[in-house]
């Protein structure tokens, strides 16, 4: 098993001071890939989604997801002491994470620009709703607000033209991933030049950038393309006669055909991208011959036919099937443990641990602090100050 001794980050030294989703999803990934990874916390009660239901062992399954083989110190940073501590940490790390809305830790002593400072060779990483400049750069928002913004939510609309809330956070776990590429192209360019630099990373950017091909073929002077918006026939969802759905992503005419035949729909040969009311007429077709069988029994029929078609799955039968099993890992809780999910990666030689176990509410401070050189004198007298809990 890859341990921080061994994986490919071993010896990185992160500082996360995030909560929620994108942040800490990013610094598990650098947890799992062998970074020593301490995540600070404000008291009383630390990242909120500690509280998520829901709880296995008493503890949320969630925040265990998400904060993996990291350590937790609580840290009141909005005292002078608090953050003077976190700056002494920045000073011997790597990597910075923080997730505050802009300006938020520059009034504590805490920006980029402070800490790059004092540690040239710091990665700093921002990960903000709207980026640290512009007209909403001091919005509040949520997921669902930042792909409203982007246009994705326009973009997926159902049968009354009602936009549709996805099933899963698109700009946090966007975020997560862009800024863990941004980091890690940033500790490349440090090992070239010895200098570390600022990195900002935001969700609304992140869920734009899910948007690359589609808008940039509007932005080129091509009309809104609808290919892959359930539009025409040969790329859509379709109910089937047992209620369950199957997805149909027959885009280039050999899977069309293919498709056409195993239906035995020959009138629709050479029809995949009619419009107006021939291309109802064809989307109804095929509704109409999905309807006729069970989608179980259709998986069987075109098993043997290379169409691009699947399954409409839930999460739980997602997760179950043999195609899915490399990604499925158990993860301690508590006392107890939880399914989840590991890294969407495999390296051969430094291969990923995400079996790891998320730290309880400031269970690591004194070590942390310890380690940092601090006498267990100081210690006592900031745990007096209630400035460490």
């Amino acid at each position: 098993m890859t341990t921080a001794a061994t994986g490919a980050l071993a010896g990185l030294q992160v500082l996360d001071l995030t909560r929620y989703i994108p942040g800490p999803y990013a610094t598990w990934l650098l947890a799992a890939l062998g970074a020593e990874v301490t995540k600070v916390e404000e008291p009383p009660n630390g990242d909120a989604t500690r509280a998520v239901p829901p709880a296995v062992a008493g503890e949320s399954a969630a925040h265990a997801a998400l904060n993996r083989s990291k350590r937790s110190m609580l840290v009141d940073i909005r005292q002078a002491a608090g953050a003077e501590l976190v700056r002494e940490l920045a000073a011997r790390a790597d990597v910075f994470v923080e997730a505050y809305r802009p300006g938020t830790l520059e009034r504590r002593g805490l920006g980029a620009a402070r800490l790059c400072a004092e540690n040239p060779r710091l990665v700093y990483c921002s990960i903000t709703g709207y980026g640290p400049a512009g007209p909403l750069s001091q919005r509040a928002g949520h997921d669902i607000d930042y792909v409203a913004r982007a246009g994705l939510l326009a973009g997926t609309r159902d049968g009354q033209g009602q936009p549709v809330i996805p099933g899963a956070p698109l700009a946090d776990m966007s975020a997560g991933l862009t800024a863990t590429v941004g980091i890690l192209a940033a500790l490349q360019a440090r090992e070239r030049t010895g200098r570390g630099q600022v990195l900002s990373v935001s969700l609304m950017d992140s869920a734009l950038a899910l948007s690359s091909v589609p808008l940039t073929r509007q932005l080129a002077g091509g009309p809104a393309r609808d290919e892959l918006t359930g539009t025409h026939a040969c790329y859509n969802l379709y109910r089937c006669r047992d209620g369950r759905f199957v997805s149909v992503g027959a885009l280039e005419p050999k899977f069309w055909e293919g498709l056409c035949r195993a239906l035995e729909l020959p009138e629709l040969l050479g029809r995949q991208w009619d419009s107006g009311a021939r291309r109802e007429q064809a989307r109804e077709r095929v509704a109409r011959a999905f309807e006729s069988r069970d989608r179980d029994d259709w998986l069987r029929h075109l098993a043997d036919h290379d169409v691009c078609v699947e399954p409409v799955l839930d999460a739980e039968t997602a997760w179950g099937q043999e195609q899915a099993a490399r990604m499925a890992v158990r993860m301690p809780v508590g006392e107890g443990s939880a399914r989840t999910l590991g890294v969407p990666f495999d390296l051969s030689e430094t291969p990923a641990d995400a079996g790891g176990k998320a730290p309880g509410l400031g269970e690591h401070t004194d070590k942390v602090l310890r380690q940092a050189g601090l006498s267990d004198t100081r210690i006592r007298e900031l745990r007096a100050a209630a400035v460490i809990a």
